[in-house]
Protein backbone atom coordinates (compact mmCIF):
# COMPACT_ATOMS: atom_id res chain seq x y z
CA UNK A 1 0.00 0.00 0.00
CA UNK A 2 1.33 3.19 -0.57
CA UNK A 3 2.74 4.88 2.15
CA UNK A 4 0.93 7.79 4.26
CA UNK A 5 2.57 11.70 4.58
CA UNK A 6 3.31 12.32 8.19
CA UNK A 7 0.56 14.00 8.95
CA UNK A 8 -1.43 10.75 8.40
CA UNK A 9 0.71 8.73 10.40
CA UNK A 10 0.09 11.11 13.27
CA UNK A 11 -3.23 11.20 12.71
CA UNK A 12 -4.21 7.18 12.78
CA UNK A 13 -1.52 6.72 15.52
CA UNK A 14 -3.06 9.47 17.95
CA UNK A 15 -6.66 8.93 17.32
CA UNK A 16 -6.94 5.37 17.00
CA UNK A 17 -4.63 4.94 20.46
CA UNK A 18 -7.09 7.82 22.16
CA UNK A 19 -10.25 5.52 21.12
CA UNK A 20 -8.33 2.08 22.27
CA UNK A 21 -7.62 3.26 25.65
CA UNK A 22 -11.21 5.19 26.42
CA UNK A 23 -12.76 2.17 24.83
CA UNK A 24 -10.43 -0.06 27.52
CA UNK A 25 -11.97 1.76 30.06
CA UNK A 26 -15.34 1.85 29.28
CA UNK A 27 -14.80 -2.29 29.32
CA UNK A 28 -14.12 -1.88 32.92
CA UNK A 29 -16.72 -4.06 34.72
CA UNK A 30 -18.76 -3.32 37.92
CA UNK A 31 -16.61 -5.88 40.24
CA UNK A 32 -13.81 -2.65 39.05
CA UNK A 33 -15.23 0.29 38.30
CA UNK A 34 -17.80 0.48 41.79
CA UNK A 35 -14.47 0.70 43.92
CA UNK A 36 -12.08 2.45 40.82
CA UNK A 37 -14.59 4.87 39.28
CA UNK A 38 -13.47 5.58 35.85
CA UNK A 39 -13.79 9.21 34.52
CA UNK A 40 -13.81 9.75 30.57
CA UNK A 41 -14.33 13.03 28.85
CA UNK A 42 -14.06 14.24 25.22
CA UNK A 43 -12.91 18.23 24.69
CA UNK A 44 -13.16 18.79 21.13
CA UNK A 45 -10.99 16.15 19.05
CA UNK A 46 -9.20 15.72 22.93
CA UNK A 47 -9.80 12.73 24.44
CA UNK A 48 -8.82 12.67 28.84
CA UNK A 49 -9.54 9.82 31.29
CA UNK A 50 -8.72 9.39 34.89
CA UNK A 51 -9.24 6.52 37.97
CA UNK A 52 -9.12 9.02 40.55
CA UNK A 53 -8.24 6.11 43.37
CA UNK A 54 -5.29 5.28 41.75
CA UNK A 55 -4.24 8.23 40.68
CA UNK A 56 -1.83 6.73 38.42
CA UNK A 57 0.05 8.72 35.60
CA UNK A 58 -0.68 5.71 33.86
CA UNK A 59 -4.62 5.67 33.58
CA UNK A 60 -4.64 9.84 34.12
CA UNK A 61 -3.67 10.75 30.76
CA UNK A 62 -4.80 13.85 27.74
CA UNK A 63 -4.45 12.01 24.66
CA UNK A 64 -5.10 13.56 21.15
CA UNK A 65 -3.88 17.40 22.13
CA UNK A 66 -2.95 19.41 19.12
CA UNK A 67 -3.95 16.55 16.36
CA UNK A 68 -7.66 16.16 15.33
CA UNK A 69 -7.79 20.59 15.79
CA UNK A 70 -4.97 23.15 16.99
CA UNK A 71 -5.39 23.03 20.98
CA UNK A 72 -5.42 26.04 22.66
CA UNK A 73 -5.06 27.06 25.99
CA UNK A 74 -8.69 27.08 27.57
CA UNK A 75 -8.56 23.60 26.07
CA UNK A 76 -5.68 21.71 28.06
CA UNK A 77 -6.79 24.49 31.41
CA UNK A 78 -10.00 22.27 30.63
CA UNK A 79 -8.50 19.49 30.49
CA UNK A 80 -6.18 19.77 33.75
CA UNK A 81 -9.06 21.38 35.47
CA UNK A 82 -10.82 17.83 34.90
CA UNK A 83 -8.11 15.90 36.87
CA UNK A 84 -8.45 18.23 39.44
CA UNK A 85 -12.27 18.31 40.13
CA UNK A 86 -11.80 14.17 40.56
CA UNK A 87 -8.83 14.58 42.98
CA UNK A 88 -6.34 13.71 40.89
CA UNK A 89 -2.54 15.19 41.12
CA UNK A 90 -1.06 13.01 39.03
CA UNK A 91 -1.45 12.86 35.37
CA UNK A 92 0.50 12.56 31.82
CA UNK A 93 -0.03 14.33 28.26
CA UNK A 94 1.11 12.49 25.02
CA UNK A 95 2.07 14.81 22.41
CA UNK A 96 2.49 13.82 18.46
CA UNK A 97 5.36 15.24 16.95
CA UNK A 98 3.37 17.58 14.55
CA UNK A 99 0.93 18.56 17.42
CA UNK A 100 -0.04 22.20 16.93
CA UNK A 101 0.05 25.22 18.08
CA UNK A 102 4.31 24.25 18.67
CA UNK A 103 3.99 26.19 22.00
CA UNK A 104 2.27 23.15 23.33
CA UNK A 105 5.36 22.42 24.84
CA UNK A 106 6.06 25.46 26.61
CA UNK A 107 2.20 25.31 28.15
CA UNK A 108 2.38 22.04 29.68
CA UNK A 109 5.90 23.43 31.28
CA UNK A 110 3.93 26.48 32.65
CA UNK A 111 1.27 24.43 34.17
CA UNK A 112 3.93 22.03 36.22
CA UNK A 113 4.82 19.04 33.92
CA UNK A 114 8.05 18.06 33.38
CA UNK A 115 9.33 15.36 30.27
CA UNK A 116 8.89 11.97 30.86
CA UNK A 117 10.53 9.03 28.56
CA UNK A 118 9.40 9.12 24.54
CA UNK A 119 7.52 6.43 22.74
CA UNK A 120 8.54 5.19 19.62
CA UNK A 121 4.92 5.40 17.44
CA UNK A 122 5.28 2.54 14.93
CA UNK A 123 2.89 1.65 11.91
CA UNK A 124 2.87 -0.81 8.96
CA UNK A 125 0.48 -1.31 6.06
CA UNK A 126 -1.49 -4.37 4.83
CA UNK A 127 1.27 -5.88 3.11
CA UNK A 128 1.71 -9.77 3.92
CA UNK A 129 2.83 -10.70 7.47
CA UNK A 130 6.14 -12.52 7.54
CA UNK A 131 5.40 -16.12 8.47
CA UNK A 132 6.68 -16.71 12.21
CA UNK A 133 7.69 -20.77 13.35
CA UNK A 134 8.12 -21.08 17.52
CA UNK A 135 8.21 -23.31 19.76
CA UNK A 136 5.01 -22.64 21.78
CA UNK A 137 1.35 -22.49 21.03
CA UNK A 138 -0.63 -19.32 20.17
CA UNK A 139 -4.29 -19.19 20.23
CA UNK A 140 -6.96 -16.58 19.69
CA UNK A 141 -8.63 -16.25 23.27
CA UNK A 142 -12.33 -15.51 24.64
CA UNK A 143 -14.01 -14.39 27.90
CA UNK A 144 -13.25 -17.91 29.20
CA UNK A 145 -9.69 -17.52 28.81
CA UNK A 146 -9.19 -14.14 30.09
CA UNK A 147 -7.72 -14.56 33.57
CA UNK A 148 -4.82 -16.27 31.73
CA UNK A 149 -4.44 -13.14 29.41
CA UNK A 150 -4.23 -11.47 32.37
CA UNK A 151 -1.43 -13.72 34.55
CA UNK A 152 0.77 -12.37 31.75
CA UNK A 153 -0.36 -8.85 31.44
CA UNK A 154 -0.59 -8.03 35.52
CA UNK A 155 3.01 -8.81 36.16
CA UNK A 156 4.68 -7.64 32.72
CA UNK A 157 3.07 -4.27 33.22
CA UNK A 158 4.15 -4.08 37.03
CA UNK A 159 0.47 -3.60 37.56
CA UNK A 160 -1.16 -5.08 41.12
CA UNK A 161 -4.00 -7.71 41.00
CA UNK A 162 -6.76 -4.79 41.65
CA UNK A 163 -6.11 -4.34 38.22
CA UNK A 164 -6.90 -7.57 36.95
CA UNK A 165 -11.04 -6.97 36.62
CA UNK A 166 -9.78 -3.93 34.28
CA UNK A 167 -7.42 -5.69 32.28
CA UNK A 168 -9.70 -8.97 31.78
CA UNK A 169 -12.58 -6.41 30.95
CA UNK A 170 -12.51 -5.92 27.16
CA UNK A 171 -11.87 -9.71 25.81
CA UNK A 172 -14.84 -11.03 24.12
CA UNK A 173 -15.84 -7.28 23.71
CA UNK A 174 -16.65 -5.89 20.63
CA UNK A 175 -14.19 -4.45 18.59
CA UNK A 176 -11.06 -6.60 20.76
CA UNK A 177 -9.25 -9.38 19.89
CA UNK A 178 -6.97 -11.02 22.07
CA UNK A 179 -4.21 -13.29 21.53
CA UNK A 180 -1.69 -15.39 24.14
CA UNK A 181 0.95 -17.83 23.70
CA UNK A 182 0.78 -20.88 25.99
CA UNK A 183 4.14 -23.43 27.17
CA UNK A 184 1.83 -26.67 27.44
CA UNK A 185 -0.86 -24.90 29.97
CA UNK A 186 1.24 -21.94 31.12
CA UNK A 187 0.17 -18.29 29.52
CA UNK A 188 3.70 -16.82 29.12
CA UNK A 189 2.67 -14.05 26.75
CA UNK A 190 -0.03 -12.19 25.58
CA UNK A 191 -1.45 -9.34 22.89
CA UNK A 192 -4.20 -6.99 22.64
CA UNK A 193 -5.56 -5.65 18.96
CA UNK A 194 -8.22 -3.08 18.90
CA UNK A 195 -9.82 -2.50 15.00
CA UNK A 196 -11.33 1.22 14.52
CA UNK A 197 -12.31 1.19 11.18
CA UNK A 198 -9.55 0.19 9.03
CA UNK A 199 -7.03 0.94 11.14
CA UNK A 200 -5.66 -1.56 13.71
CA UNK A 201 -3.96 -0.56 17.30
CA UNK A 202 -1.66 -3.42 18.81
CA UNK A 203 -1.33 -3.55 22.66
CA UNK A 204 -0.77 -5.04 25.59
CA UNK A 205 2.22 -7.12 24.09
CA UNK A 206 4.62 -8.46 26.41
CA UNK A 207 6.25 -11.66 27.55
CA UNK A 208 7.36 -13.34 31.00
CA UNK A 209 10.69 -12.34 31.33
CA UNK A 210 11.89 -16.15 31.04
CA UNK A 211 9.94 -16.85 27.89
CA UNK A 212 11.77 -14.19 26.09
CA UNK A 213 13.94 -14.45 22.59
CA UNK A 214 11.85 -17.45 21.91
CA UNK A 215 9.77 -15.41 19.24
CA UNK A 216 6.60 -15.34 21.27
CA UNK A 217 6.13 -11.37 20.36
CA UNK A 218 6.84 -11.81 16.96
CA UNK A 219 4.34 -14.48 16.70
CA UNK A 220 1.49 -12.88 18.61
CA UNK A 221 2.42 -9.86 15.96
CA UNK A 222 2.14 -11.87 12.97
CA UNK A 223 -1.17 -13.25 14.40
CA UNK A 224 -2.79 -10.32 14.82
CA UNK A 225 -1.74 -8.71 11.46
CA UNK A 226 -2.86 -12.00 9.49
CA UNK A 227 -6.38 -11.61 11.41
CA UNK A 228 -6.99 -7.79 10.93
CA UNK A 229 -5.67 -8.04 7.62
CA UNK A 230 -8.79 -10.73 7.34
CA UNK A 231 -10.74 -8.37 8.80
CA UNK A 232 -9.72 -5.99 6.58
CA UNK A 233 -7.52 -3.54 8.50
CA UNK A 234 -5.26 -1.28 5.90
CA UNK A 235 -2.84 0.09 9.03
CA UNK A 236 -1.50 -1.58 12.16
CA UNK A 237 -0.73 1.07 14.68
CA UNK A 238 1.57 0.08 17.73
CA UNK A 239 3.68 2.51 20.69
CA UNK A 240 6.66 1.06 22.39
CA UNK A 241 8.88 3.09 25.01
CA UNK A 242 11.88 4.70 23.68
CA UNK A 243 15.19 2.82 23.71
CA UNK A 244 17.60 4.65 25.47
CA UNK A 245 21.14 3.07 26.35
CA UNK A 246 20.52 2.64 30.01
CA UNK A 247 17.48 0.78 29.59
CA UNK A 248 17.32 -1.14 26.06
CA UNK A 249 13.96 -2.52 24.63
CA UNK A 250 13.52 -5.94 22.51
CA UNK A 251 10.21 -4.81 21.82
CA UNK A 252 10.97 -1.92 19.49
CA UNK A 253 13.98 -4.90 17.92
CA UNK A 254 10.62 -7.17 17.63
CA UNK A 255 8.23 -4.52 15.75
CA UNK A 256 11.44 -4.42 13.31
CA UNK A 257 10.84 -8.31 12.31
CA UNK A 258 6.91 -7.55 11.65
CA UNK A 259 8.16 -5.04 9.40
CA UNK A 260 6.82 -2.05 11.21
CA UNK A 261 8.07 1.61 10.57
CA UNK A 262 9.04 3.89 13.04
CA UNK A 263 6.24 6.93 12.46
CA UNK A 264 7.45 9.25 14.83
CA UNK A 265 8.77 9.73 18.53
CA UNK A 266 5.75 10.99 20.87
CA UNK A 267 6.81 12.95 23.41
CA UNK A 268 5.35 12.49 27.06
CA UNK A 269 4.77 14.75 29.77
CA UNK A 270 4.12 14.28 33.37
CA UNK A 271 2.22 16.41 36.22
CA UNK A 272 3.60 14.61 39.25
CA UNK A 273 4.42 16.90 41.86
CA UNK A 274 4.85 15.37 45.98
CA UNK A 275 2.69 13.68 47.84
CA UNK A 276 1.82 13.93 51.36
CA UNK A 277 2.57 10.47 53.57
CA UNK A 278 -0.93 10.29 54.74
CA UNK A 279 -2.75 9.78 51.42
CA UNK A 280 0.29 8.14 49.81
CA UNK A 281 -0.20 5.31 52.72
CA UNK A 282 -4.29 5.22 52.64
CA UNK A 283 -3.74 5.17 48.72
CA UNK A 284 -1.49 1.99 48.57
CA UNK A 285 -3.52 0.23 51.18
CA UNK A 286 -6.82 0.68 49.60
CA UNK A 287 -5.04 -0.90 46.22
CA UNK A 288 -3.66 -3.56 48.40
CA UNK A 289 -6.86 -4.40 50.15
CA UNK A 290 -8.69 -4.90 46.39
CA UNK A 291 -5.31 -6.59 45.54
CA UNK A 292 -5.92 -9.43 47.57
CA UNK A 293 -9.72 -9.54 47.04
CA UNK A 294 -9.52 -10.23 43.68
CA UNK A 295 -6.14 -12.29 43.99
CA UNK A 296 -8.17 -14.30 46.14
CA UNK A 297 -10.91 -14.82 44.03
CA UNK A 298 -8.58 -16.09 41.66
CA UNK A 299 -7.24 -18.64 43.76
CA UNK A 300 -10.84 -19.45 44.52
CA UNK A 301 -11.87 -20.04 41.15
CA UNK A 302 -8.92 -21.81 40.26
CA UNK A 303 -9.39 -24.65 42.42
CA UNK A 304 -12.85 -24.79 41.73
CA UNK A 305 -12.15 -25.59 38.14
CA UNK A 306 -9.08 -27.13 38.53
Amino acid sequence: MTDLTPAKIVEINELVEAEAHVNFFLCAPPEFSRPFPLEVKRIGSVMVSAIPESDNVTFNRILGLGVGEPATESMLDEAIAFFQNNGCKNYSAQISSLAQPAQLPEWLAARGFKPGRNWAKVYRGNEPVPAISIDLRVEKIGKDQADAYADVVIPVFGMTPAYRPLVKGSVGKPGWHHYVAFDGKKPVSAAAMYINGDVAWLGFMGTRKSYRRRGAQSALGARCGEEGLALGCKWFVAEIKEEVPETPNPSYHNSKRGEFKLGYMQRSFIHQPPEGLVKKVRRALFIAAYSLKFEWQRLMQQRKTG
